[in-house]
């Protein structure tokens, strides 16, 4: 999440906000961020793509009996990343407008780790469920 516009809590309370100190602060959790979120679209991407363009894997998981939990777990995770990214969107969008409680709800970090690890746990599942049916 972004953090919202606001004056730096270790600065002059009369000094103007300086928006480069938290740019420099924050460069690297948004470029991990980055590299995850590209991670998680790869793999929910290349999970399902596997599905369709494998018929010898669908049938394997079809004598299983988990194709449809696997196809759940992949949405799931999908969807988990999708909700979080609009969440995202609405409470910036909010916070660049100045309502207060979007500023409040973006402090929070662990939301946007509760995504992430949901979508893990989600494509992890889906992934060792495949695994076992594929040996």
């Amino acid at each position: 999440m972004i953090r919202k516009k606001h004056k730096n809590k270790t600065s002059n309370p009369d000094e103007d906000y300086d928006p480069t100190e938290d740019a420099a602060v924050f460069s690297a959790y948004f470029e991990y961020n980055k590299i995850l979120r590209t991670w998680f679209v790869a793999f929910g991407i290349g999970g399902p793509s596997l599905l369709l363009v494998n018929e010898k894997v669908v049938n394997k998981l079809v004598a299983a009996g988990c194709l449809m939990n696997v196809v759940w777990l992949f949405l799931g995770g999908v969807l988990a990343q999708i909700l979080g990214a609009l969440l995202n969107k609405i409470l910036n969008w909010y916070s660049y407008q100045d309502r207060a409680w979007a500023g409040v709800v973006l402090e929070h970090f662990w939301i946007d780790v509760l995504i992430d690890v949901i979508t893990i746990i989600c494509f992890g599942k889906a992934t060792i469920s495949m695994l076992y049916a594929l040996k």
